[in-house]
């Protein structure tokens, strides 16, 4: 598993705009500053935020952004999955010299390892996956802003 600087910069302007209230715009440059960001990766990072509508701007004095959500409906899994492209993804499948789209497999369907039947890893990357996965979408964005993380 491999959680980019894109995911960790968002999840972290996305906590000062939980931190900040739905009702108080935050600038960019401002985030920016807080948190350590360039300005530059900050706008593409919530150009997806916005696409996804987590984040909505307000135009004018005192504009910046808000949350479009309250942050305790905004799970960390729904904001990973923005965020990242390959999210997950084990470089044993991703380098597998078999791992190829093969002409006789439905289209659509994604191509697998020739060892993944006998694969000793297997269980175990499903099962961190799925472990992550869970853990991940049981938290909220106001689980990471007040630092209430539960791993049960």
């Amino acid at each position: 598993m491999f959680i980019s600087t894109r995911s960790r910069y968002g999840l972290r302007a996305l906590v000062q705009l939980a931190r900040n209230g739905q009702s108080n715009p935050l600038s960019l440059s401002g985030i920016a500053k807080e948190e350590e960001i360039p300005i530059r990766y900050l706008e593409q990072i919530f150009g997806r935020l916005r696409s996804a509508d987590f984040v909505r701007g307000r135009r004018g004095p005192g504009g910046g952004y808000v949350l479009s959500r309250c942050p305790t409906d905004i799970t960390l899994l729904e904001i990973i999955r923005v965020l990242e492209t390959e999210f997950f993804h084990t470089n044993c499948v991703l380098q597998c010299p078999d791992f190829q789209e093969k002409e006789s497999e439905p289209e659509g369907k994604v191509p697998g390892c020739s060892r993944e039947d006998n694969c000793p890893t297997k269980k175990l990357w499903t099962d961190v996956k799925m472990i992550c996965e869970n853990y991940l979408g049981k938290n909220t964005l106001a689980d990471l802003s007040d630092g209430s993380l539960e791993m049960e």
